[in-house]
């Protein structure tokens, strides 16, 4: 009975020193590894605190891409960048959207190039038509955005287009369709050219009217452009030929008939409207 009560006891003695080990070991582990963690935190502050500091990361060329319209140093200007800073405390979203604010940029992307030069890369708006709204001429771009009033010194001539506006709200439906008559206009090589055109009406049920420069209105509804403009060059030279001069109407709506007629269209102003500084 004692031999077992002994045996007993130095077993759970035995259980203590390997469990007792274990803890010591955890402990000095767990020691070891705080601290190496805390060397690392240590030396990652110092570390990030001369890269902010030091000269050799300091900004000293800020290179403007892709401008077109907008001038270097305007870009320059909107993003705020001083030549005194750190190139990787330079807040890039910030910066971004100081200059996206303009209303002809369309989105900005910066870059770094070590070990002190910045590049801002800058995707300009591509103007497609004026718009009317509500009596004012606005800039739309080829992604359909209205961006902004044409005021002067825009140094655009466009065509205008018209209908697209109505009970104070914007018939995107339409623009869309506007834009892809526009897109066709603009690839062609005989007329109407897009530099011909000088106002595009649009209407829900009828479709599109173009109003060229030379006082000739185009109906030609919805689609299938190119059918129905390769009939209008004979139409034009038979006019010509019968020397009838003035607004015409040619509807084109229907691909198996021509209508020509005189128009009273052009009684008002339909001129492709310029905004020039």
């Amino acid at each position: 009975m004692a031999s077992s009560l002994t045996a007993i006891i130095g077993t759970r003695k035995n259980r203590l020193k390997r469990r007792s080990g274990k803890i010591f070991g955890d402990v000095v582990r767990s020691t070891v590894l705080i601290m190496v963690t805390g060397i690392v935190a240590i030396v990652m502050v110092y570390g990030y605190n001369v890269v902010i500091t030091a000269s050799f990361f300091r900004v000293e060329t800020v290179t403007v891409n892709g401008t077109v319209r907008m001038a270097e140093s305007d870009i320059l200007r909107l993003s705020g960048i001083g030549l005194t800073e750190n190139i990787w405390t330079v807040n890039r979203g910030e910066v971004s959207r100081k200059i996206e604010a303009h209303p002809w940029i369309r989105d900005v992307s910066i870059g770094i190039e070590l070990p002190n030069r910045l590049v801002i890369q800058v995707a300009e708006r591509e103007p497609a038509a004026f718009v009317l709204i509500e009596g004012n001429l606005h800039i739309m771009d080829w992604h359909g955005e209205i961006f902004k009033q044409a005021e002067k010194g825009d140094n655009v001539t466009l065509p205008v287009v018209n209908g697209m506006w109505s009970e104070a709200i914007l018939d995107r439906d339409l623009v869309g369709k506007a834009l892809q008559l526009l897109q066709y206009l603009s690839q062609r090589r005989t007329y109407p050219m897009i530099q011909n055109v000088s106002e595009i009406f649009g209407d829900r049920d009828y479709g599109f009217s173009i109003f060229t420069d030379s006082g000739v209105c185009l109906q030609v509804g919805f689609g299938n452009y190119r059918r129905k403009l390769e009939r209008l060059q004979p139409i034009l030279v038979d006019l010509g030929r019968r020397n009838r001069r003035g607004a015409v109407s040619i509807d084109l709506t229907d691909v198996d008939k021509v209508i020509v007629k005189e128009s009273i269209l052009f009684k008002h102003d339909r001129s492709a409207r310029s905004f020039e500084a």
